[in-house]
């Protein structure tokens, strides 16, 4: 029988799946950018392609986790199973894309590596509110990444198949992390309902569909047949030629197929990944896994040459028109004479079997099968529509990336890097806003104090690249760009003091929440802001007084000076602080006293 069997490859059956797949995640990816994009015209791209990935991985996990007890409630759903594998490593890859844009866009460039970066960040572990995402991230996708690494059957082979099968158990643990670092990340940040609705739906979908499969497979197994004694399979004229029937015999279900007016019976756990042999057909002489396709011989459960595999078989007994199960197995390999039976009963009209191997799947499968892949991406399209719908606003900043522009002005390294420009005419400060404050900072997650050191007053020319949001301006500096000129050094325009005030916001890195990012605020956005303030980026402290007003206050300690690592562990969450508030030029400058958590909303 040997002869007959070769390597499966890719045949045409494993490359349509595959189109599929990648030709699905390919339209879900483009529809969300393009919609985001559309309805968001100030998104940035790194952003939607954050978004779109890590959707995007979240649903294929979820249908991963539902193809396994689907199949179980209705064969017709295996064609899914079959190559289940190519699903989970085009979830691993698509996971890997989102980690990577999140890794170089929250934490590359700052004063430490950007992995460890991702660890700790954020240390809140004692706050559900506050608790860190990125370890829960990274945790989930290193268990994907090693359930694709040995997806292949050399692994499989290598490891036993018990312990592959529990090595990759751990997608329930990849998903329970993987909707934590949803819930208590994008959704404490997206208020919208329909984000939690969809959330909340298909964890319902996944632990549902488990449960009535559970339910299912409970309600074959007799608990009476626990016992030594010959177990009563039934009629043997009731089980369809080359086909099974499953009995529970000893704690442990058999298979009893009937093949040419013959009964032979074995373990009904496939060597391969423990798949329900029973719920296959004999194929060739040999019982074939309705999974995938592995084959067995009916008399001693052993794979036919090269092949190796061996399953426990079963003595059987035929006493009038029923058929009896001895239920101690026998070792794997054994050999038992087939018992000789009557003519064929008739397979049950309607009923197909596939298995991936095969050239074509039968029609009436192969056209349910097309349906629910058809629905499958349908509904897949709607939920990327929806979740590129239902964002947030991004953020009225604007980051001129690529554009240097040249400016004058005096350098003021107090409180932090700013370059003072010269107004035309009083602004909204009046006649005492002499100047506009330009925020300096590096590139990348630094501050600009290094390359300004020694030019405070004195005037300069520099380039650099300009971020703005209502009203406040920043340059990011270009290294070596700052030449001061031959003007005299100016003394600062005379500090006002505006008096002592308590106020409610939240605490930000300025470069961000100007425009560099888009949202540069919330907890999604805390570790790179604590990188950035770590860094030497000036601190800011947003209020927002209504809903279309907001204020924004540079932070300093009490003295004046750059905070330190002290209000590292309250950024991106509401506070209220208290502390003298200084108008330098039209920079309004808050010398914190105190800090204190807060309940304020968003």
């Amino acid at each position: 029988m040997s002869v007959g069997y070769r390597a499966i490859g890719w045949n045409r059956q494993k490359k349509i799946y595959d189109r599929v797949l990648v030709g699905g995640v390919a339209l879900y990816l483009l529809l969300f950018i393009g919609i985001g994009a559309a309805l968001h015209p100030e998104a940035t791209a790194e952003t939607l392609l954050l978004r779109s990935f890590g959707s995007a991985a979240f649903l294929l996990l979820q249908l991963v986790l539902s193809i396994g007890p689907l199949c179980r409630l209705d064969p017709a759903f295996l064609p899914l199973l079959y190559n289940r594998r190519h699903l989970g490593v085009t979830l691993c890859l698509v996971a890997g894309v989102h980690a990577a844009i999140a890794l170089v866009q929250f934490h590359f460039g700052g004063n430490v590596n950007a992995l460890v970066s991702a660890l700790s960040s954020n240390t809140r572990y004692d706050s559900i509110e506050q608790f860190p995402i990125e370890p829960l991230g990274i945790a989930a996708l290193f268990i994907l990444f090693l359930m694709a690494a040995t997806s292949h059957d050399f692994w499989l082979a290598q490891l036993t198949p018990p312990v592959w099968k529990r090595l990759h158990m751990g997608v329930y643990v990849a998903y329970g992390l993987v909707v934590m670092h949803v819930v208590l990340g994008t959704l404490m940040a997206e208020r919208h309902p329909v984000l939690g609705w969809l959330v909340g739906s298909g964890l319902v979908w996944v632990i549902g569909l488990h449960l009535a499969a559970a339910w299912r497979e409970r309600r074959r197994d007799d608990p009476s047949a626990l016992v030594v004694d010959w177990v009563d399979a039934g009629p043997w004229a009731t089980i369809p030629e080359g086909r099974a029937r499953i009995v529970c015999a000893g704690g442990e279900r058999v298979a009893i197929f009937r093949h040419d007016e013959k009964l032979s019976a074995v373990s009904n756990v496939c060597r391969h990944q423990n798949g329900p042999l029973g719920e296959g057909r004999v194929i060739d002489g040999c019982i074939t896994c309705p999974w995938h396709g592995y084959q067995y011989r009916p008399e001693d459960g052993a794979s036919p040459p090269p092949f190796t595999e061996k399953v426990p078989t079963f003595a059987l007994r035929v006493e009038g028109e029923r058929v009896w199960v001895d239920p101690r197995p026998k070792a794997p390999g054994t050999r038992i004479e087939p018992i000789a039976i009557g003519s064929a009963a008739p397979s049950p009209p309607g009923e197909e079997f596939y298995v991936g191997y095969l050239p074509e799947p039968p029609p009436r499968l192969a056209l349910r099968t097309a349906r629910t892949v058809g629905g499958v991406l349908g509904l897949a399209l709607v939920v990327s529509a929806t979740l590129a719908a239902v964002q947030s606003r991004y953020g009225s900043g604007t980051f001129e990336f690529g554009t240097l522009r040249t400016f004058q002005g005096v350098i003021r390294e107090q409180p932090h890097p700013t370059l003072a420009v010269p107004r035309p005419a009083a602004g909204i400060f009046g006649a005492q806003a002499t100047a506009s404050r330009y925020l300096l900072v590096a590139p990348w997650k630094s501050g600009a104090a290094p390359l300004v050191r020694g030019l405070d007053g004195q005037a300069v020319t520099l380039r650099g690249t300009l971020v703005h949001r209502e009203g406040q301006t920043m340059i990011e500096l270009k290294s070596g760009s700052v030449l001061p000129t031959n003007d005299e050094p100016r003394a600062p325009t005379p500090v006002v003091q505006l008096g002592t005030m308590t106020l409610s916001g939240e605490i930000v890195d300025s470069k961000c929440y100007l425009g560099v990012m888009k949202p540069g605020h919330f907890k999604p956005h805390r570790a790179c802001a604590t990188r950035c303030i770590a860094g030497g980026i000036p601190p800011l402290l947003v209020v927002r007084e209504t809903d279309e007003r907001i204020q924004t206050f540079l932070l300093v300690g009490p003295d004046g000076r750059p905070l330190g690592p002290e209000i590292l562990d309250h950024i991106a969450e509401p506070v209220t602080v208290r502390g003298e508030v200084e108008r330098h030029d039209d920079l309004l400058v808050l010398k914190l006293e105190t800090l204190t958590a807060s309940s304020a909303t968003r």
